[in-house]
């Protein structure tokens, strides 16, 4: 095309028809700058007239200036026909402005935006930013410029001009072509260039041109990307509670304790109600659990105190979300055994000490137990005036079934035979029995270092024990306090709320005397210790453990003075303490006539890479096994090899194994137990579980915004991002709306015309003929 400057300075030479549709303009072709050009034509005119004037010759002077003027009108020809003059039609239209909006599968999704009463699909976002009549921004578009609308999911598709584009709706096409669309809309799509592309879209690429890629081709060709993100950039919220572990048999008034985890996407910083519900839809008591980071899990623990016997249906609940979905996974269901008996209790000790006489007369008020005693060194008439007392300590194993829960105090090991210990052992062992170990002034533990039942019993190193006890001071009093551990067992729990618990045990009377334990077995459960002394390996010196024995439980107290809690609290809290321990207890003989074991998925569906969370429970912990890692699933999908996984049990809780995984194909798979042998058959429903890892469609399979590719697209290109609380500012940043010619008829060469080719050789001829004629040649 010729220079601007030169088609200002030649605009004599343009030549405008003005029609209803267009007009007509001639077009140069010249390479050279207009002033040179201009320069040029003067110089060499100025050459030919000098020439012709000074010329010796007969011919006069108006002859000689008639073939100058010639010759200069021939050198003017050949300038004219080297700029080779071009008519073309050329039609007035608006600029052109193209509007590509996002169709895919992901537009059905569900966004809440800040501040708006309702949810709303992207595809509706979509619409209500095009506007619907004279006042929608479409409208107003099109007012000023050439508005296309190209729709594109796994395909681009034009929109006919006909057809209103406010009625597009998302599809169910698989995927999101955004860089082809821009691609298109570039090269492809007839007309002239695009002053601006406006991207309606959640920034989800799946195929096709990378979305940089088209932005550089954008930028390129000098067209703006204005790119407007469709919905919430975070993941559509979603709470499910999983992995739910609580006891099935209870007593009426025990304290029950729940333990849940949340998984939570969505909804970060914001606080979760869970409720636990009765089968009638009656809130028991409730919980609020608060989601630091997305996609976090958290444990919730909540417990309450059932107080009528039989079967009982709780319901875990999280509280759905305003803009939440998916709500089944909210909730959780588990049918507990309130058994309504008591807890028959034998508390053993060779004299009666300030621990013996509180919890002697503790637990004989309580209406939940039924009490036996025996004081070693009691009168032989004490049976007689103490309806608790009785005879001798038990020989047999069917005494042994009288009892739920053994307390030994300060026992003393020679006035009771040797082989009550191995009796005693089975009881906890086999049977499922509790026992509770004193730590006293003369014979527990130290006396029992030589017995092997009590060694396997009792949660401590008896070889490390020093015999010694020494007696301290006022001064070398000492609180005790629960670990991290202890605040979550229900035992410890002496308020309402951990944070009532946690003012109790700060408040409590503290203590002045405590075993020193510095070895203990491994695997040993430290509940409660004291900060303010410490063991041989430097470590807070332990109070109170606990350790698991084939299918019993002991617990161990390294101080006899928990007594002392009485202090001003109107035996309020020795109260709970002991007798939440007691009930803990005594449950374990409650499960021994249950037989069977449950295996479990977390979730019955999964996406690759997402964790697999199995649990195996033991109805009866006399039934699991001693080791560990004592339970192995085997795991078989359609495709591909079996592999074993092992389970190891979890902390602080008899009778559950555990694993999880992550490295799962998608396929469908069947787990059952393996090991130990004769828990799984094919007619055990529950020792088996089934569940799908599944690939989600690649076009859901991540629904959040792309707001930073889009942003990087727009600022590559030179145009602009918009999120949606800002895309009413869209219009005034648009290029400016101007007229540009669109070229719709053949053009028509002047330059190589018959009568230009006709004129030149004219002119030339006449020159020749009249130099000849004055004999100048």
């Amino acid at each position: 095309m010729i220079d601007s400057s030169l088609a200002a300075l030649l605009m004599w030479g343009q030549t405008e028809i003005p029609d209803l549709a267009g007009a007509w303009q001639l077009r140069w072709h010249w390479s050279l700058p207009g002033w040179l050009t201009v320069l040029g034509g003067v110089a060499a005119v100025s050459w030919v007239s000098m020439v012709y004037l000074r010329e010796n010759s007969t011919a006069g002077r108006r002859v000689r200036v008639g073939l100058a003027t010639l010759r200069a009108i021939s050198v003017l020809l050949l300038f004219f026909m080297l700029a080779q003059p071009t008519l073309e039609w050329l039609r007035f239209e608006n600029s052109r402005v193209i509007v590509l909006v996002d169709r895919s599968s992901s537009m059905r999704t569900i966004d809440q935006y800040k501040g708006a009463p309702s949810k709303v699909s992207r595809i509706e976002s979509l619409q209500q930013l095009l506007g619907d009549g004279e006042q929608g921004m479409l409208a107003r578009w099109r007012e000023l410029y050439a508005v296309d609308v190209v729709a594109f999911d796994t395909a681009v598709t034009p929109i006919d001009a006909l057809d209103d584009p406010l009625e597009i709706n998302a599809s169910t096409a698989d995927g999101t072509r955004l860089g082809d669309a821009i691609d298109f809309a570039l090269r492809e799509l007839p007309g002239t260039p695009p002053v601006a592309i406006v991207v309606m879209t959640d920034g989800n690429l799946t195929a096709g041109i990378e979305l940089e890629r088209a932005a550089q081709q954008a930028r390129r060709m000098r067209v703006p990307l204005h790119t407007v993100a469709i919905g919430s950039e975070r993941r559509p919220p979603d709470i499910a509670i999983e992995n739910l572990i609580v006891e099935e048999v209870v007593f009426p008034g025990d304290r029950l304790q729940i333990d849940a985890t949340i998984r939570a996407t969505g909804v970060a910083g914001q606080s979760i109600a869970v409720n636990l519900n009765d089968d009638q839809g009656q809130t028991l008591t409730s919980t609020t659990v608060r989601i630091a980071a997305d996609e976090a899990t958290r444990r919730v623990s909540i417990s309450f105190r059932p107080d009528e016997p039989g079967e009982l249906t709780l319901e875990l609940r999280a509280e759905p979300l305003l803009d939440e979905a998916d709500t089944e996974n909210n909730r959780v269901t588990q049918v507990i055994d309130v058994r309504d008996e008591k807890i028959r209790v034998l508390l053993v000790d060779s004299q009666p000490s300030y621990e013996y006489r509180a919890l002697k007369s503790l637990l004989e008020r309580d209406p939940a137990v039924r009490l036996s005693t025996l004081l070693q060194e009691a009168d032989a008439d004490f049976v007689d005036v103490d309806d608790t007392a009785v005879t001798r300590f038990p020989l047999g194993d069917s005494e042994w079934t009288d009892y739920d829960v053994l307390i030994l105090g300060d026992v003393d090991l020679g006035l009771l035979p040797r082989s009550a210990w191995s009796q005693v052992e089975r009881f906890v062992t086999q049977y499922g029995g509790g026992m509770v170990a004193v730590a006293g002034p003369r014979f527990m533990p130290s006396a029992f270092r030589t017995v092997p039942s009590m060694t396997t019993l009792l949660p401590i190193e008896l070889e490390s024990i020093n015999p010694l006890r020494s007696q301290p001071g006022e001064k070398d009093t000492f609180a005790v306090y629960p670990t991290s551990f202890g605040w979550q067992s229900p035992s410890l729990q002496l308020g309402d709320t951990r944070e009532d618990s946690e003012r109790v045990w700060h408040a409590l009377p503290r203590l002045t005397w405590a075993l020193r334990l510095d070895d203990l077995k491994p695997g040993t459960l430290v509940l409660a210790e004291c900060p303010e002394w410490t063991n041989r390996q430097g470590r807070p010196l332990p109070i109170a453990v606990r350790q698991y024995v084939g299918a019993g439980e002991v617990l161990f107290h390294a101080t006899d003075e928990t007594w002392r809690w009485r202090y001003r609290t109107d035996d309020r809290y020795f109260a709970r303490y002991w007798g939440q321990v007691v009930r803990r207890l005594g449950r374990g003989r409650l499960a021994a006539g249950r037989a069977g074991v449950s295996l479990s998925a977390d979730r019955s569906t999964y996406e690759p890479g997402e964790q697999v969370g199995f649990q195996a429970r033991f109805r009866n912990p006399a039934e699991a096994p001693a080791a560990e890692n004592g339970v192995v699933v085997l795991l078989q999908g359609t495709y591909g090899p079996a592999r074993e996984l092992t389970l190891t049990r979890r902390l602080g809780r008899r009778g559950i194994y555990a694993t999880n995984i992550d490295d799962l194909p998608p396929d469908s798979y069947e787990a059952r137990i393996l090991q130990p042998t004769g828990t799984s058959n094919d007619n055990d429903r529950t020792a088996q579980t089934h569940f799908e890892v599944r690939q989600p469609p690649q076009e859901v399979a991540t629904v959040a915004v792309n707001r930073k590719a889009l942003r990087a697209a727009a600022e590559v290109s030179g145009g602009k991002f918009y999120a949606m609380p800002d895309v009413a500012g869209l219009s005034d940043e648009l290029p400016p709306p101007r007229q540009q010619y669109l070229v719709d008829r053949p053009p028509r060469q002047i330059w190589n015309s018959h009568a230009v080719i006709a004129l030149f050789i004219t002119v030339l001829t006449s020159e020749w003929w009249l130099r000849r004629r004055y004999g100048m040649l």
